[in-house]
């Protein structure tokens, strides 16, 4: 897990920016992109034992590796959430709840070297972020103001409706909230949820972890409101004048398939007014829209030839609800629909 971290990566909300290197990768030959850590088995792995669950014939069953010789192993995400869907048959309601606070428990006692001993909650945050590729490639996490409030973030790029997702929402909300009681305190909630999933399949979950609040379900993203939290702030390390161009395009790459990728928001990254990066950007002779459009196009091109996805999963992995508008979007910067891209063998 000892990774050097780059300038751009100790961006407080900056994560997710060590990618997998799959340059040429054809069709014909396709990689899963979307990976977890198989930390992920390893946090699931004691509830069933614990209750006596067989689960390693399962596992083997979406081929699942059951020993690990490696804490750097990676798995497939959409195998893994297989995985839990089936197993969560055998287990009770609390699956979720109960293996996100043993994660949490092991984030809090410097697991990865996340947390620092005698950390503030706000180091914790800006820490976890840091390393959150550390453990998954499939979903992203960030923190960000929303009307005067600050809320952590995150979003997978499953589909809600894909079979496991659910469970494996649920475990991130745990984990998180109980990251937060360890220095909020053991009562603290949310002012607010928000969550991916459906209310039919994802009530009986808040029941246990929030069962008097009111959670906003079918949401575009994962947030937590953090209430009764002071001192965050958008820190960086160096000051937007002294960034590079090619910097703010590798954000972009990280981040242009998000909903909350705006001007606005990448302004209060780097603790400018929107006017002074839009004047950033005229003296780089470019625009916002230009750089995240020709990021969310090398992503696109990307998924298309190198995963064997639907151009409507691809279409939600790039931040669309609609494939519709997905594939109008495309065809105005290309001139070619997502299916006609797939067929081409180079770019």
């Amino acid at each position: 897990m000892k990774r050097a971290i780059s300038s751009l990566r100790n961006l407080v909300y900056v994560i997710g920016i060590n990618r997998l290197r799959l340059n040429k990768v054809m069709r014909k030959s396709p990689i899963p992109l979307l990976l977890t850590s198989s930390e992920s088995m390893h946090f699931f792995t004691p509830y069933f034992e614990a209750k006596g669950i067989e689960w390693k014939a399962t596992a083997k069953e979406f081929d699942l590796p059951v020993d690990y010789s490696s804490s750097e192993d990676w798995i497939p995400a959409k195998s893994f959430s297989l995985f839990l869907n089936s197993m969560s048959k055998y287990c009770d309601d609390d699956l979720p709840i109960w293996v996100g606070q043993k994660a949490a428990q092991r984030f809090i006692q410097g697991h990865w070297d996340v947390v620092e001993k005698g950390a503030k909650f706000r180091e914790v945050i800006e820490s976890m972020m840091r390393h959150a590729h550390s453990f998954t490639r499939q979903s992203t996490y960030w923190l960000v103001e929303i009307d005067g409030q600050w809320c952590w973030c995150n979003r997978s790029e499953m589909k809600p409706s894909f079979p496991g997702s659910v469970a494996y929402e649920w475990f991130r909300v745990a984990m998180l909230t109980y990251i937060c009681r360890h220095w909020l305190g053991d009562d603290w909630i949310p002012s607010s949820l928000s969550v991916m999933t459906d209310e039919h399949q994802g009530k009986k979950y808040a029941d246990i972890l929030f069962p008097e609040m009111n959670v906003h379900y079918e949401q575009a993203f994962m947030k937590l409101e953090l209430s009764g939290v002071e001192g965050l702030q958008p820190v960086v390390n160096k000051p937007l004048t002294s960034r590079d161009i090619k910097e703010i395009e590798i954000l972009s790459d990280s981040y242009c398939h998000l909903p909350h990728f705006t001007l606005d928001w990448l302004a209060s990254l780097f603790g400018v007014t929107t006017k002074t990066l839009y004047r950033y950007f005229k003296d780089h002779n470019t625009k916002f829209n230009t750089i995240k459009k020709r990021a969310l196009l090398k992503k696109a091109q990307h998924l298309l030839h190198a995963t064997e996805d639907t151009v409507s999963d691809i279409s939600y992995r790039m931040g669309y609800r609609d494939v519709s508008n997905f594939n109008r979007a495309i065809k105005s910067m290309t001139g070619f629909t997502p299916a006609q891209i797939r067929t081409q063998v180079n770019l």
